[in-house]
């Protein structure tokens, strides 16, 4: 209700079914309709309004506040009735009359039953409780993400130190040791380490542990395979970014080592040949494939059976496939879908089975 709506020149409240008063700020009351007599008294036009609440204090501040508002002002009063007290929903607003030398404010009043606007107000307040929980828990839950953000940030570090001390030990048993079933287990050791050392340091470059480029790691993994045959001039690498989990991007950086040692060993002779290592995503589907122009496979895959065997192995882990095929030499083509890509974790026609330690 507009004070702009409310001018009292010959107001007529009678056409408001509910108890309505024109009261000035000092509890006058200038105007009352025949509900507000009835509810309150016939006398209540010689009395202060005041005289009629219970909390007089907190009356005059309701007015107050509804004065200083062109629009109207909801609260709540408890009232003297010859039955005793009853409470009541008001709504008031701030109205011009002539003859008044002081502010004026009607007040429209309605009885609770059953006192449903208090029972309204413990509503309100226990949402403001349950409200002000909420947020508290909200700020611990993020100062403890915040902990465990650092603490995995400091576990990623130290198994990128453990791996570089593992690395050290491993080099210094190579100096120790003439053998050269020795060495070639020591090499093949340090290879995969190499090979789960770059994961490791994507993600402890990386803000979000979760989630790993196969840019961030995969051409490092199979340039440092290469160098260790002393070919890094004859690999032709093409990394397209696809977004994987940490486990996925450790499988792959060991199926990476693994095909790419294959190659050098089987697939390219000591002074001529190239590998072709390609990684591809297209709509979460990735391809890594890895091609040498060899001989092919053909009667040298039992050869490279130890090295394939582990392949497979971690395949089977991320749920990719393998295809070995003579194509111009040999070609490994794994094919998998990111969990990231999923929408569906928990369907089992989704779920993967994994091995155990490799």
């Amino acid at each position: 209700m507009a004070a702009q709506d409310t001018a009292v020149v010959g107001i007529d409240l009678e056409f408001l079914q509910e108890a309505a008063l024109v009261i000035s700020l000092g509890g006058t009351v200038y105007r009352a309709n025949t509900a507000a007599r009835t509810l309150l008294g016939q006398d209540i036009l010689q009395l202060s309004f005041f005289n009629k609440v219970v909390a007089p204090a907190d009356v005059s501040a309701f007015l107050s506040r509804a004065a200083r508002s062109t629009s109207s002002h909801l609260g709540a009063m408890d009232v003297r009735l010859e039955a005793g007290e009853r409470r009541c929903r008001a709504l008031a607003a701030r109205v011009r009359h002539p003859d008044a030398a002081e502010t004026l404010v009607i007040v429209r009043l309605n009885e609770v039953s059953g006192d449903h606007f208090s029972v309204l107000n413990r509503r309100l307040a226990e949402m403001d409780r349950v409200l002000l929980e909420r947020v508290r828990e909200n700020a611990l839950l993020k100062e403890a993400l915040a902990e465990n953000r650092v603490l995995v940030r400091e576990l990623q570090h130290r198994v990128k130190n453990n791996i570089q001390q593992m690395l050290s030990l491993i080099r210094m048993s190579r100096t120790r040791r003439s053998s050269s079933e020795v060495a070639e287990f020591v090499a093949t050791a340090s290879q995969r380490l190499h090979a789960m050392s770059a994961v490791q340091e994507a993600l402890y470059q990386n803000a979000n542990a979760g989630v790993l480029s196969s840019r961030d790691f995969l051409e490092q993994v199979v340039q440092g395979t290469a160098s260790g045959f002393g070919g890094s001039d004859r690999v032709r690498v093409l990394i397209e970014d696809g977004k994987m989990n940490s486990e996925e991007a450790h499988c792959l950086s060991l199926i990476a080592n693994e095909l790419v040692t294959n190659a050098f060993k089987y697939g390219l002779s000591e002074t001529s040949g190239t590998i072709s290592v390609s990684f591809t995503a297209s709509l979460g589907d990735y391809r890594f494939e890895v091609k040498d122009g060899g001989p092919g496979f053909g009667k040298h895959v039992e050869s490279r059976s130890s090295g394939l065997t582990l392949v497979q192995a971690l395949c089977r882990q991320i749920g990719a496939s393998l295809k070995l095929t003579d194509d111009s030499g040999a070609k490994a083509l794994v094919q998998f879908r990111s969990r990231l890509e999923l929408k569906t974790y928990d369907d089992p026609l989704l779920s993967f089975s994994k091995i155990g330690t490799y």
